[in-house]
């Protein structure tokens, strides 16, 4: 079973590991995702989307209720139109007016509208499980960056005290004339560019230290201890074929693109119908109460309401026919770009499965070829390594051999980056969730 796989099976188990403590992938991914601000603007826009679709359905299937209210507390002398008469401060004038209309049928326009509604919130859905993909991704290639950054300055470590050894062993044996004084340069030269390489990634571990800390709004010198070794948990290769029929049906932009083409399908409708005549049925329910300040009210009933159901023939307000020709068109365009765009958009995902799968094949070549490589190099610098100590061997070997075992560690540890980082872009590429 895939490593990654394993990690995220067990991704809802694990604790988000505090400051100072051990980070496996799972734990600071999951920190990753609730510390990300794009995936939050990503959730709120679902929010938003939500919140618009129960209004459209409210506004569908509800009746609307109003009430107004009209007071006059002064009114005009009969013999001018400039001057009060007096204020009728115990003596006001009140008129109340509750309604409720509800509109029963409009030959399907508002149900076409909360489809496209309904559709616009399913595809902020998708926009937000896109999201979570790409930040999952960035998590992993922080999280393995920092460890590969921490293995190389180890390599780099172990190879300086290596190269002073040999310097050592070297200047002993010159000082009892056993090795001349180019082969003691020669060690002292390979001494002082591995402090060379020791500065460069110690400087390398503390930027990816950086990034790894920043990603999940924690202090930036923190330490990290990470969990992972650098042994791959599997090197099988998935099925193209398989991967490419799951990306066609399961990748979010899929399930997203069927929708944009089913708004896009609503969107034409509702222009064509646009250009029609509409029929619709509403039903009214009014009351009008008067009233005088401290007088009796009208009596308040449903003797006394206004109510009833209105048969409607609407007629578009720009009935020229040019404009709604031209609606028409505009919708039908649209409509054709949706299909191209669909069309392009299928091709792209199987070019990026072909090219995830290809990538994850060459990654998982490399780690094999650097895992021998670097068993045989550490099996021929010891050989070196005893060679040189009984004076059979030159520095030239044994510092060939030293540079052949230290860039053979360097490889592995890049392989196996690039090995975990693609199988996770191959799985995003097929569609495969990245979360629980």
């Amino acid at each position: 079973m895939p490593l990654l796989l394993l990690l995220f099976l067990s991704f809802g188990s694990a604790e988000a590991a505090p400051d100072g403590t051990s980070w496996s992938p799972s734990t600071y991914v999951r920190a990753a995702l609730e510390a990300s601000p794009e995936l939050a603007q990503s959730r709120e826009n679902l929010v938003a989307a939500q919140a618009r679709l129960d209004s459209q359905f409210a506004h569908t299937y509800f009746p609307t209720l109003s009430f107004s209210a009209s007071m006059t507390p002064a009114k005009l002398a009969a013999g001018s139109r400039f001057t009060f008469e007096a204020w009728r401060l115990n003596a006001n004038d009140i008129d109340l007016n509750p309604a409720l209309n509800w509109n029963l049928f409009n030959s399907w326009q508002d149900a076409r509208s909360l489809k496209g509604t309904s559709l616009a919130r399913d595809m902020s859905r998708e926009d937000y499980a896109s999201a979570q993909q790409s930040r999952v991704i960035a998590a992993l290639q922080t999280y393995y960056g920092l460890l590969q950054a921490q293995k190389l300055a180890e390599v780099s470590k172990q190879n300086l005290q290596s190269q002073h050894e040999a310097y050592l062993l070297t200047q002993d044996r010159y000082n009892h004339g056993m090795k001349s004084l180019s082969d003691l340069l020669k060690t002292e030269t390979d001494w002082r560019s591995a402090e060379l390489d020791v500065a460069t990634d110690e400087a390398q571990e503390r930027l990816a230290l950086f990034r790894f800390n920043s990603l999940i709004k924690r202090d930036e010198g923190l330490p990290a201890v990470l969990e992972t070794s650098l042994i791959l948990g599997t090197t099988d290769i998935p099925v193209l074929e398989a991967g490419l029929r799951a990306a066609l049906i399961d990748r979010p932009e899929i399930r997203k693109n069927r929708m944009e083409l089913e708004t896009a399908d609503i969107n034409f409708r509702q222009a064509l119908q646009s250009a029609l005549p509409t029929l619709a049925l509403d039903f009214g329910l009014s009351h009008a109460v008067a009233a005088d300040f401290m007088q009796p009210t009208d009596s308040f009933g449903w003797r006394a309401a206004v109510y009833g159901f209105t048969l409607r023939l609407a007629l578009p307000a720009s009935f020229n026919f040019y404009s709604q020709f031209k609606n028409v068109r505009a919708a039908q365009a649209t409509w054709r770009k949706s299909r191209n765009a669909s069309e392009e958009l299928r091709r792209d995902i199987r070019e990026q499965v072909y090219q995830a799968h290809i990538g994850l094949l060459r990654a998982v070549q490399s780690y094999e070829i650097s895992v021998r490589k670097e068993d045989i190099s550490k099996q021929n610098l010891d050989i070196v390594l005893e060679q040189y100590s009984q004076g059979s061997a030159d520095v030239i070997r044994l510092s060939q051999a030293r540079l052949d075992y230290v860039n053979s560690q360097v490889q592995r540890m890049r392989a196996f980056y690039d090995a975990s980082i693609n199988r996770a872009e191959y799985r995003r590429a097929a569609g495969e969730r990245l979360w629980p």
